[in-house]
């Protein structure tokens, strides 16, 4: 299931500049992108509330061009961070995203959005310009698991930990 989730949302997902901040480089591929499962410790996984141990690399072992896609477990939600080479202007043009906004978190102008096609409120997404490629956040909760905070609450929350740790 949870790979299914993830699936979608990277099939959903478009974003990708550049811009220059401050920030630690991270391990890159060959067009460029960030490497997402190395962003963050063990110790700032478990801050964040997911289980370390619980990693996923792509989508059930498969690679999508365009996308490095890294994924743990919380008690109650799916974690994933994922460098895409596509563009903010393509995030916020996809017609299956909505409730877009841009906001400012921790410093960053980002994107805050939703999937068009998630009726129950279940996801939610940050995206912002790094130097290597776009960063995405997203937080979806898992089914049937009691909600303490909603999705965008937590992500918005988690942003603030990832967005100082990325140039």
């Amino acid at each position: 299931m949870r790979a299914a989730v993830v699936l979608v949302a990277a099939a959903l997902l478009v974003g990708g500049c550049s811009s220059t901040v401050e920030g630690e480089a991270f391990p890159v591929d060959v067009i460029g992108m960030f490497d997402p499962c190395e962003v963050l410790s063990n110790e700032e996984l478990e801050k964040v509330g997911v289980d370390p141990a619980t990693k996923e690399v792509d989508i059930v072992d498969t690679h999508i061009d365009g996308f490095n896609i890294c994924s743990w477990n919380g008690e109650w939600y799916f974690l994933s961070l994922t460098s895409t080479d596509h563009s903010l202007v393509e995030v916020e043009q996809n017609p299956v995203m909505r409730d877009l906004h841009r906001a400012q978190i921790a410093g960053r102008e980002v994107l805050k959005y939703q999937e068009r096609n998630d009726k129950t409120d279940s996801a939610c997404n940050v995206a912002f310009a790094t130097s290597q490629s776009t960063a995405m956040i997203r937080v979806g909760a898992k089914v049937g698991v009691a909600r303490p905070e909603t999705p965008c609450t937590l992500v918005e929350r988690i942003a603030e930990t990832v967005i100082p740790l990325l140039p």
